[in-house]
């Protein structure tokens, strides 16, 4: 166990941030990268707990109290971090909104939370929430994150300057927030997420203070453990999740509790991303397999731009020699001594140019939200830094699982027995358990009758806002929160996911699959396939799959292969192309039974990227898609054919570089 590591219980969020900014005063507590240029500015744990003082004091200005919900509907910044600390120190909820969903969504959303605030980042969202004012019954304000100079509106809506102005007049007045703070229990509402309704309507996880904090604390002890000697306020946490998703949430909490810096950067792209690792130069980074995948794509095509053929060419031999190693590991085999070798100093001098374009400080890379393929498990370990793979649901605040990165972890289930983590590369780790945790240890286990994994333990949520029925369903009577997914646990603890229970795919021959495993084959691991959506249900044999290619692969192998073609349209219904497609799909599933296979195709030229077909966090919603295009599957089902192109959504050459996979 880290001894640096925090031991307390607190009873709120704001009282754990006052305690961090005694200890850190004016250490950074958010970094963030100023519009124009390199600049990295800061905010002091000092200056943060003023602000926070501020929002509070502003909002009671304006006539909030506690209880009340006030929402944020924003992409990541400092001030969605002070906000949400200002409206917790009143004892309000903050209700967290994705500012990429549509006004509809919106409008049920502030509507089923009862919102009486709402705090937005841009003017195209401040217009959006205007469309539905009329709607909103319980709406009084609007604040806008904009300089006044910027912003000419009346009535409710102000600028957040104007805001913040109303707290300083009241800074200090009385000893109302202490007060305040003081009377806010654990057991309170912190905040409301609505979960992204992959299936029906969305739904609103309640979560109280406690469930964060005692998330928090377990999760960041894992995770510094596994980094044993560092100081956990020397870390900077490197965040291109939204805040509006609980793990992103989580990871602000959990850097605050341990007094190291959040680094935040507002868009999420490839290019963004990389811009931060270089400026922010972070030790710890939480991610999706998306990002990952991306990292992985831009290392390699930075290596083939930058360097001589004789250099690639090492580095090629370096990943499928670490690719070795890990494999052979991870089977439970020893590896021969040149293989060991080769990793450990070719790897190593590799590893450091790699991690030089990374930063060069980068410690410890964790995925979560979706299943991660070994190979970019393999590719970052070989690169020298160590990348976890995570599980969770917003439902339990969300992290409940952490895998290990190294041998003989000192973090084990029973915290006795040695396990080599090497051996469970693919499990999702075991619960985050800690010893001498001032809160009680998660618990899991499976339910007999329909292999569900099970969670208990201080991060289950209350419930879901105003669905007491739904509550019953997920949460048993004994407190055990039943988590959709499908899990089997060795004996050593650790946890291998098996599959959404939501998600699963019966055929007419009896056959029950889980699709999600079978896509986490193909993408984001594939180089000519962007996005790949399996369906199929009980009136069907077999499987099919809708899928979107990725224009400059099949470019260039068109162009090698003398194929002629002057639109997309022509890549995607040429034979010879399709082919190729089918081949890398093989080729991806050669190892997996023939009924998982799709024995059909659908091509979309089109990316799917809207709301209606794609969660904020890059999952497809399978339900909506199935129904929207039910007349296109039908087709292909009935056709002899392999692949057929859907016509109503071909498009010219387009830019893909924000395709979500």
């Amino acid at each position: 166990m880290n001894k640096y590591l925090p031991k307390i219980r607190y009873n709120n969020i704001p009282e754990m941030v006052i305690n961090s900014k005694n200890h850190f005063y004016n250490k950074a507590a958010i970094r963030w990268i100023k519009k124009s240029g390199d600049e990295v500015q800061t905010i002091s744990f000092n200056e943060l707990v003023d602000s926070m003082i501020t929002i509070f004091y502003a909002l009671n200005q304006m006539g909030f109290k506690k209880g009340d919900h006030i929402a944020i509907c924003s992409k990541s910044s400092p001030e969605w971090i002070m906000t949400d600390l200002g409206i917790q120190a009143l004892g309000g909820i903050t209700v967290a909104v994705y500012p990429t969903l549509k006004a509809e969504e919106i409008k049920y959303i502030l509507n089923d939370s009862e919102t009486k605030a709402i705090f937005v980042d841009t003017r195209e969202n401040m217009e959006k929430i205007l469309s539905i004012t009329d709607d909103l019954d319980e709406l009084k304000l609007i604040v806008v994150f904009l300089p006044k100079k910027r912003l000419d509106k009346g009535g409710h809506v102000m600028t957040y300057d104007d805001f913040l102005i109303l707290g300083e007049k009241q800074y200090h007045s009385s000893n109302m927030f202490t007060n305040t703070i003081s009377g806010i229990t654990e057991d309170a509402l912190a905040s409301i997420i609505y979960t992204s309704g992959t299936t029906g309507e969305p739904k609103g996880v309640m979560l109280s203070h406690k469930n964060f904090l005692s998330d928090a604390l377990a999760s960041v002890s894992v995770a510094m453990t596994l980094k044993k000697g560092i100081k956990p306020w020397k870390h900077h946490y490197y965040s291109v999740l939204p805040f509006a998703h609980s793990f992103g949430r989580l990871l602000i909490y959990s850097s605050l509790l341990i007094g190291s810096s959040i680094d935040v950067i507002s868009e999420v792209n490839a290019e963004a991303i990389k811009r931060g690792l270089e400026i922010f130069k972070p030790t710890i980074m939480a991610g999706i397999p998306y990002v990952y995948q991306k990292m992985s794509n831009t290392i390699m095509e930075t290596v083939k731009a930058e360097y001589p053929e004789k250099i690639q060419e090492l580095v090629q031999k370096v990943i499928e020699n670490g690719h070795k190693y890990y494999s052979r590991k991870t089977m439970g085999k020893r590896n021969k001594l040149g293989t060991i070798l080769k990793h450990k100093i070719l790897g190593k001098i590799v590893g450091r140019r790699v991690r030089k374009k990374l930063g060069g400080k980068l410690m410890l890379m964790i995925s979560g939200s979706a299943s991660i393929s070994k190979e970019l498990i393999y590719f970052f370990n070989t690169m020298g830094i160590p990348l976890i793979e995570g599980y969770g649901l917003t439902e339990a605040s969300p992290v409940t699982h952490l895998m290990r990165d190294k041998p003989n972890s000192k973090f084990r289930p029973n915290f006795k027995k040695k396990i080599s983590a090497y051996n469970k590369i693919g499990s999702i780790g075991p619960p985050i358990e800690i010893p001498d945790n001032p809160y009680e240890n998660i618990k899991q286990k499976i339910d007999e009758d329909t292999g569900e994994l099970l969670i208990k333990g201080p991060m289950v949520m209350n419930g879901y806002w105003k669905k007491p029925e739904a509550t019953a369903r997920a949460i048993d009577e004994d407190g055990w929160l039943h988590t959709g997914d499908f899990c089997k646990i060795d004996e050593d603890g650790y946890a291998f996911f098996d599959g959404r229970k939501k998600n699963i795919i019966k055929l007419s021959t009896g056959k029950i699959i889980s699709p999600i495993i079978v896509e986490s084959l193909i993408v984001p691991s594939s180089k000519i396939i962007a996005q790949f959506l399996m369906v199929g249900d009980d009136t069907r044999k077999y499987l099919s799959a809708v899928l979107v290619p990725y224009q400059e692969p099949l470019k260039q192998f068109a162009e090698q292969n003398s194929i002629e073609f002057e639109t997309w349209k022509d890549l995607i219904t040429n034979s010879i192309i399709q082919e190729q497609i089918k081949e890398d799909i093989d080729q991806k599933l050669q190892n997996v039974s023939d009924y998982l296979k799709p024995k059909k195709f659908l091509i979309s030229s089109k990316a799917f990227e809207s709301e209606k077909y794609i969660t904020p966090t890059y999952k497809f919603k399978r339900s909506a898609f199935i129904k929207d295009f039910k007349e296109q599957i039908d087709e292909l089902y009935n056709s002899p054919n392999t692949f057929i192109v859907m016509k109503d959504r071909l498009t010219d050459f387009y830019d893909q570089s924000l395709i979500i996979a």
